[in-house]
């Protein structure tokens, strides 16, 4: 009978192959050396054994012979129970003796049961890794995945923070108009509301010849409005910062300077625009109105509100021309910071708050009736000057007496122009 090595056949006797498997493991256990068994599932001795592997007349060794008794048989016999144990698993999970294990054994090279055992063992790892791991081609070191991982990461983020560079520079460009239209709206308000004051004031102004208006609308003013909230609340400075197109990480003195030059600048613009230059020539009529009434308008010709303090804060130097209001016109009188103050046509003075020159005005209007509004302005220069000196002085207690002596002396005068035209 010839004997095909290579190409195992599966046994048909599966009980009598699985028999003498068992006698095999038992044999060896018994007396340390490996063993065959015969058909009968009985432990053979060693003469026995060795005549039914070179005769084949024993029914369990036959099958053996006919599917290469030298191959397989010598297999089982080297490797023994635990290794023959662990190797024969068929694809479904069962444990030794299946028959797909019992066919990789006769086999002489690579078993069939090594190569699914190996096979279901590997999807057994990927299953339970949790990630899929390709089964062809070339392996990829995991430093450089994440090289590459980290290069395409820090190309995506620089590409994410060039839009936003963009997207700040049109969001500043975009704030910054809105603020200088913001400003411009709030000059415009700011300058009808006083007009809207004086032009119902004058409707019926009384007999004390004399108003006073506490209103400022200076730069000053309008910054203090506008750095308030940001001066105290970091995410309404960031905004404003991001609104200028300066650096969040500025001091507040640079901050606070870039929206200084952005209010001055939107009042040159209101003063050339023609809004700006509407409501200043309705100004001009009403204080002429206040004019040929007879009636003197007294406000603060500078802004003494609390943006002083915080320019002394943040070490800014204060300048006048920041400071002083828009409503100052040769046809009121205001109230300055120092005796110097006040370029003529404008006449300012210092040394009383509003309301106190305001009385003073009102006294000199009872002590003489006939006072004109460009009258009562010269009274006020003339007290307020030191002749021998020649230069300009607050106003006190004794400049006070001067003044109200002047508007009779000048009452004397007009009596004497009466009585001789």
């Amino acid at each position: 009978m010839a004997v095909r090595i290579g190409q195992p056949v599966i046994p048909k006797q599966l009980p009598s192959d699985q028999k003498l498997r068992e006698d095999v493991r038992k044999d060896s256990r018994d007396t340390g050396k490996p063993a065959a068994g015969k058909s009968t599932g009985k432990p053979a001795a060693g003469g026995a054994n060795a005549k039914a592997r070179t005769e084949g007349t024993s029914a369990g060794a036959k099958p053996l012979m006919n599917e290469g008794t030298s191959a397989g048989a010598k297999a089982l016999v080297n490797e023994g129970t635990s290794a023959g144990a662990k190797a024969l698993q068929s694809k479904d999970g069962m444990d030794v003796g299946g028959q797909v294990g019992h066919q990789a054994r006769l086999d002489g090279g690579q078993g069939l049961a090594d190569k699914q055992d190996a096979k279901s063992r590997f999807q057994q790892s990927v299953r339970t890794g949790g990630a899929h791991v390709p089964t062809q081609g070339p392996t990829v070191s995991p430093f450089r995945e994440a090289a590459v991982a980290s290069t395409l990461e820090q190309s995506e983020q620089e590409k994410s923070e060039e839009t936003p560079r963009g997207d700040s520079a049109r969001e500043a460009m975009e704030g910054r108009a809105k603020l200088r239209a913001a400003l411009m709206d709030r000059l415009l308000a700011g300058m009808k509301d006083v007009h809207g004051r004086l032009a119902k004031f004058i409707k019926n102004p009384g007999r004390l010849g004399v108003v006073n208006l506490s209103l400022v609308l200076s730069e000053s003013s309008l910054t203090y409005e506008l750095w308030k909230e940001p001066s105290t609340v970091p995410e309404r400075r960031t905004r404003m910062a991001q609104t200028l197109g300066v650096p969040t990480s500025l001091g507040d003195n640079y901050l606070l300077k870039a929206l200084m030059t952005e209010v001055h600048d939107c009042f040159e613009e209101f003063k050339a625009s023609r809004p700006g230059k509407e409501i200043r020539q309705q100004y001009d009529e009403v204080l002429e109105l206040y004019e040929n009434a007879g009636v003197l308008p007294v406000m603060p010709g500078f802004d003494m509100g609390p943006m002083q303090a915080e320019l002394k804060r943040v070490g800014l130097p204060m300048e006048k021309e920041f400071l002083q209001s828009l409503l100052v016109h040769p046809r009121i009188l205001a109230v300055g910071l120092d005796a110097e103050d006040g370029e003529d046509p404008q006449v300012m003075v210092a040394g009383l708050p509003v309301a106190q020159l305001g009385t003073i005005v009102a006294q000199l209007r009872r002590l003489n009736p006939r006072l004109t509004n460009r009258q009562v302005l010269n009274l006020m220069i003339l007290a307020s000057t030191d002749l021998k000196k020649g230069m300009r002085k607050v106003l006190g207690k004794a400049e006070v007496e001067n003044v109200q002596e002047l508007a009779k002396q000048l009452l004397r005068l007009q009596g004497v122009e009466l009585l001789y035209p």
